[in-house]
C-alpha cells in the first residue's frame, strides 16, 4: 500500500524524466554549437560581461584547462538537470489541476502531450543548432520560478525568489529578458491580480522586483564589460584554456562592435536574403492546430471574464499578454529566430497549466469547453497531436526543417538546380549567423 502511495505521489515525474532523458540521450547532437561554445570557458576572472556566469560555475570544477570532452559532459548534466526540474514542475501541475477539478484532466493530459511533442518543447536545447547554446539554462530558471510560484505561499518571499532568478537568468544571458522572462513576469502577477482584483502590497513588491531586474539587464546589455583590448586577444587568451571552437566574430560582435553594427550590417541581410517572414508564416502554418487551440483558451478566458464584469486592468492574463511584446525587439534586431519561437509558444502551454494549477476561474472554465470540444471531436485531437509531433524541433537560424523544405518547394519545385543551392549558400558565407 505504501509503494502504491509512494508510486501515485511521483508517478508522472518518473514517466516524463526517464521519456526525455531516454530521448535526450539517444537524439542529442554529438557536437557541441560551435558559434557559443567560448562562453563554456569565460569566467569572471575575466570581466563583469553578459554570459559569464554559468563558465564561472564550471570552473570550479575542471581547473585551468577545459577539455571539450569535458565541456561536453558539463552541458549533458546540466541538460538532464532541466529535464528533471521540468518533469517535476509538469508534475506538480497536472496533480494540482486535477485535484482542483478532475473534469479538466483530459485537457490538462493533453497541453502537457503537446508540449512534450511540439518543436517548441526542451528538445530543441540539444539539436544540433543548439546544444551548447545557454538557452537550456535559461530555461531552468523559467522552471524554476514556476516551481516556486506553485509551492511557496508566502507572496513577499516568492517575490524575492523571482528577483534573485530573474537576476540569474539575466546573469546567464542577458536575452533572457526578452525571451524568459515574461514567463517569471506572468507567474509574478498572478498573486498581484489574483481573484481579479488588485493587492496594493503585492503590486509594490512586484513593482519593485521588476524595477531591479530592468536595472540589471541594462547593465548586463550596456555598461558590463571584459579585460581585453580586441576579439583577437581574446581568441588568444582561451585558445590557451580550451581546444572548444572558438569564434572570434561571435566574440566581436558581443564585446566589441555596438549595437549599430548589427542593425546595420547583420539584421539587413538577413531581411534580404533569409526571407523569415515568408519562412515563418510556414512555421505558423505548420502549427495551425497549437494556434487555435490557444485561440479557444484565450477566446474562453476572456469570454469568462467579459461575463464575470472583470476590469481588464484587474487581470491577470492581461499583463501575461502584455509581457509576450519582450520577443518583439528579438524578432526585430536578431536572426535566431527558431530560439525565439520555442520559448514564446513554450510560454503558452506552461501558463495554461500554470493557471489551471491554481485553480483559476476562468482558466478552468477555458479547460472544462477544451475537454468538451476533446470528447466531441477526438479525432481532431489525436490527429492534431501526430502532426505536431512529427515535426522537428525549433533550430536557430533554420527555424523549423520541415518549414525550410516546404518554403524550398514553393520557391523551386521539386528539382533545384547546383546553381540553386550555391546560390542559396551564399549569403551563408556572406552573413554570418549572429546570436544576440
Amino acid at each position: 500500500m505504501e509503494d502504491k502511495k509512494f508510486w501515485n505521489a511521483v508517478s508522472y515525474e518518473v514517466v516524463i524524466a526517464a521519456g526525455l532523458i531516454v530521448w535526450f540521450l539517444t537524439g542529442r547532437a554529438l557536437d557541441l554549437q560551435g558559434w557559443s561554445s567560448a562562453w563554456n570557458a569565460m569566467d569572471y576572472s575575466m570581466g563583469t560581461g553578459s554570459r559569464l556566469l554559468i563558465g564561472s560555475i564550471y570552473r570550479l570544477f575542471y581547473g585551468e584547462y577545459l577539455d571539450y570532452t569535458v565541456a561536453y559532459k558539463y552541458v549533458a548534466v546540466g541538460t538532464m538537470l532541466t529535464i528533471l526540474v521540468l518533469a517535476i514542475v509538469l508534475g506538480r501541475m497536472i496533480r494540482l489541476a486535477v485535484a482542483k477539478n478532475d473534469q479538466i484532466r483530459h485537457a490538462v493530459f493533453g497541453a502537457v502531450a503537446l508540449y512534450l511533442v511540439a518543436p517548441f518543447s526542451i528538445a530543441y536545447v540539444w539539436n544540433d543548432q543548439n546544444l551548447g547554446r545557454l538557452d537550456v539554462y535559461m530555461l531552468l530558471v523559467a522552471l524554476l520560478a514556476l516551481f516556486v510560484g506553485l509551492t511557496i505561499k508566502n507572496t513577499y518571499v516568492k517575490c524575492v525568489c523571482y528577483t534573485v532568478l530573474g537576476v540569474v537568468g539575466l546573469a546567464i544571458h542577458q536575452g533572457f529578458a526578452f525571451l524568459y522572462y515574461p514567463i517569471v513576469f506572468s507567474v509574478m502577477v498572478y498573486d498581484v491580480f489574483e481573484e481579479n482584483r488588485v493587492h496594493a502590497g503585492r503590486f509594490a513588491a512586484a513593482f519593485v522586483s521588476g524595477l531591479i531586474n530592468v536595472a540589471v539587464a541594462v547593465y548586463f546589455q550596456f555598461f558590463s564589460s571584459i579585460h581585453f583590448d580586441s576579439a583577437k586577444e581574446l581568441v588568444t587568451f582561451l585558445e590557451g584554456r580550451t581546444n572548444l571552437t572558438i569564434s572570434e566574430y561571435a566574440l566581436d560582435i558581443e564585446y566589441f562592435l555596438k549595437m549599430d553594427y548589427q542593425l546595420k550590417e547583420i539584421t539587413p541581410q538577413f531581411y534580404k536574403y533569409d526571407a523569415p517572414i515568408r519562412h515563418a508564416l510556414l512555421v505558423l502554418l505548420l502549427l495551425l492546430p497549437v494556434l487555435v487551440w490557444c485561440f479557444q483558451i484565450y477566446r474562453d478566458v476572456f469570454g469568462w471574464q467579459k461575463k464575470s464584469n472583470v476590469k481588464w486592468y484587474a487581470s491577470p492574463y492581461f499583463y501575461m499578454l502584455l509581457s509576450q511584446l519582450c520577443f518583439v525587439p528579438m524578432f526585430v534586431i536578431h536572426t535566431d529566430w527558431g530560439r525565439h519561437f520555442a520559448p514564446l509558444f513554450a510560454m503558452q502551454i506552461f501558463m495554461f497549466l500554470f493557471y489551471a494549477a491554481k485553480g483559476e476561474p476562468a482558466m478552468v472554465y477555458a479547460c472544462e469547453n477544451m475537454c468538451g470540444r476533446m470528447k466531441k471531436h477526438p479525432w481532431i485531437f489525436v490527429v492534431s497531436i501526430l502532426w505536431i509531433a512529427k515535426l522537428d524541433s525549433f533550430g536557430a537560424r533554420d527555424f523549423l526543417k520541415q518549414a525550410t523544405y516546404l518554403f524550398d518547394f514553393l520557391q523551386r519545385g521539386f528539382l533545384s538546380t547546383e546553381s540553386d543551392w550555391k546560390r542559396r549558400a551564399e549569403p551563408e558565407i556572406a552573413v554570418l549567423p549572429f546570436t544576440f
